[in-house]
Order: structure tokens, then sequence, then C-alpha cells
């Protein structure tokens, strides 16, 4: 099959999760034998380069600080009018939309030029500025092919938001890049967030809060944040705002047993995750949650809210502790930071269990990339073999 994955953004220039699925899942369709090709931007002259067995077309970002402003969905449009002019040279057998890829012409591109597509679901609740906006975003989903959500429940609530129905097609883990790859000094226990601080929702600030209360009853462990600030990644506003929310810290040895390494490449992930005690992730509104499943491939259990995808995932307490973190103001909540505190020591004691981490990767084997890669590929192919035998 001809395969067509746009989508204004690509990894790595921008980390985050939905880039990351684009990643693992073209290179694993690729090496299936599959004719990939990754519609996507970047700053400067378009160009053609490889991802792995991947095709990767850049087209030339558009952007304005002025318009970008009054219009923020500019740049977006602006993506989506030469995406679509390669979807229609490229005679591709199937496309793959994600939420946001700003393929506004996938119906039109179906009907008239049989170009089926399976439309995922990024997050349970998808904001837009406009009706205009709104309207766009179920026309295309309606008349997807097939539509995707990245969890059981964010199928069902789809069903209900939209009326239609949703597969589930979580996005993947590579158990070869995240494995056990570095020792754990569990005198010294290391609890990381690898979130992004830019965004609250990923629950940043309430980290901090609770880490005094870890540090005076866990002296010994060290707080890592090596997440990005920003949606774009590691930006110049980073140590200003991880300094700002650290002097909320009022004890000067819990400021001082916090590391602040940046994001670093994209190498240092498993690192990262395989020789902390604990990776924390206490987010709301996730709609899936990748820092979870990479740290449980990784052998290291996790702290995560009980609701949204997080909750889905961590449903055995022999890989993790869930804290009952749902809306926005549990983020500001004194309470919830006190059930944070508890529940990382909990996930300290987890750790030291000498079974912990095997019970972990076996968990994470679940979202595997040969087996979400395949149930994608199934999925595709369908999709693309159906609408051929319509046309015939």
């Amino acid at each position: 099959m001809k395969i067509a994955y746009p989508y204004p953004a690509y990894w790595p220039y921008v980390r985050r999760g939905v880039e990351r699925c684009i990643h693992d899942t073209t290179n694993y369709l690729a090496r299936r034998g599959h004719q990939v090709d990754i519609i996507t931007s970047k700053p400067g002259p378009s160009r053609v380069a490889h991802d792995g067995l991947a095709r990767v077309i850049y087209i030339g970002q558009w952007s304005h600080p002025v318009a970008s402003w009054y219009l923020p969905l500019m740049r977006l449009y602006a993506f989506g009018v030469p995406a679509t002019a390669h979807l229609l040279r490229g005679k591709y057998d199937v496309a793959h939309l994600w939420s946001y890829s700003a393929i506004t012409a996938a119906p039109l591109l179906s009907s008239w030029k049989n170009l089926p597509y399976l439309f995922q679901l990024v997050l349970r609740k998808h904001l837009w500025p406009g009706r205009v906006d709104r309207v766009i975003f179920r026309w295309m989903m309606r008349h997807a092919d097939r539509v995707a959500a990245l969890t059981p429940n964010g199928a069902s609530e789809a069903k209900e938001a939209f009326g239609v129905n949703a597969i589930t097609l979580p996005p993947p883990v590579d158990m070869e890049t995240f494995h056990p790859c570095a020792p754990k000094d569990l005198n010294r226990p290391r609890i990381l967030f690898a979130g992004d601080l830019g965004d609250a929702r990923k629950g940043g600030p309430l980290l901090l809060r609770a880490w005094e209360e870890v540090h005076r009853r866990c002296p010994e462990a060290v707080l890592v944040l090596a997440g990005p600030s920003g949606l774009l990644g590691y930006d110049g506003w980073y140590e200003v705002y991880t300094l700002e929310r650290l002097q909320a810290i009022r004890s000067p040895s819990a400021r001082a047993a916090i590391e602040i390494p940046g994001p670093g490449a994209v190498e240092d992930l498993p690192y990262q995750y395989s020789r902390s005690a604990v990776t924390v992730l206490p987010s709301v509104e996730e709609a899936f949650g990748m820092v979870i499943t990479e740290s449980l491939a990784c052998g290291t259990p996790v702290v995560c809210s009980a609701y949204d995808g997080p909750g889905e995932i961590v449903t055995n307490p022999e890989v993790g502790v869930t804290v009952p973190l749902k809306t926005r103001a549990d983020l500001v909540n004194l309470g919830a930071a006190q059930q944070l505190a508890d529940a990382i020591l909990q996930a300290i004691e987890l750790a030291r269990n000498p079974e912990t981490s095997t019970r972990c990767r076996n968990w994470a084997e679940s979202w595997s990339l040969d087996k979400i890669g395949a149930l994608t590929e199934q999925h595709l192919m369908e999709i693309a073999s159906s609408r051929s035998s319509l046309a015939a």
C-alpha cells in the first residue's frame, strides 16, 4: 500500500505524543513493505528527506507573529493547503489523519479522488476557537472510513459527543528502544518528571508542591525535571519558568535535591526512565499518556491520575499508584499535593520489590509496537481494500 501521514509537525523537531506515534508507526509500516509518506512542515524551504524507510516531505512553514496572535490556527490551515495538494498528486491508497492535521478537504478527497482515510482522535475534548472550526472537525470525522480513539473510554466518549462509532487504536511503545538499560540506585531514588513543564495540565506545579513533603519523609530522594517547556519543546523560557516555581519550595535542602537536565536528546529517554525509581505524570485531561507506557517498558513503576487515559493504563497496583486527579482545580489543591506525595513514596517502595521491573515491562507489552503496529496495518488495509472493492 501507499500510505500518507499528513501532520503539520514531526518528531524529533516537535516532541509531543502525536509526532512520536507517527514516527514509530510509519517506520513499522515501512519495514512491513508499505510505501509511507509523512507530509509535514518546518521553518525554511521545502525539502524531502527519509526517516528510516519512510519518506518525509517537508513543506515550508508559514508563520507571522501578528497573524498568529489574531488568527491562532492560520499556521495550521496554511499547512493544510499544500499538504492537500501533495495528497492529490501522490495517488495514495489510504491516509491516516490525526486531529489537527488540517486536511479540511479530506471528505472531498474521499468522494472525488477515492482516497479513504482513518481519522484518529488525539484528545478527549477537542477545543476549537470558532464555530466554523468545530463544523469542519465534525465534517471530517463523520465522513471518515473509520474513526479511532486512543482508549476504550475515549471511544465511548466519541460516540456520546459526536455520534460516531470509534475503534480503539492506542499509541505504541517500541519495546526494543524502551527497555531497562541502566541500574537504579534505590538508596538515592530518582523521581522522574518527563512531562511538559510549560503545560499546566501535566501537573508540574502540583509535583513541586508535593516535593517538599516527599523530601521531608525521604530526604535521600532526588527530583529530576527532564521534560521540555512549551509544546514546541525546549525554549529560552525553560529555566526562568522552572526557577520561578522552585521559589515556592521553602526548604533549601528540598530545592537542592532537584535536578534540571532539560529534555536532552531522544536517545536519552530510555536511560532516564531506567535509572529512575518512579516516573510521575500527575496530569489531567490526558487522552493517553505515552510517558507512562514508556516508563513501564523500561521497568519503572509510575504515579499518575486515576482518570482519563492514565487511569485506563494503570489498573494494576503492582506497576504503579494512581491519584484522584480529574480537573484543573485538583492541580492547585493542597490535599491533592499531599495525596501525590503519599503516592510517590508508595511507588518508591514498589520499586524496591525486585519483581516490579519485570511486572512493569510485561504490563507494557499490551501497547507494544509489534501489536499496535499490526493492528494499525490491519485497519488501513481493510479500509483500502474495502474502498477498492466498492470502486470496482
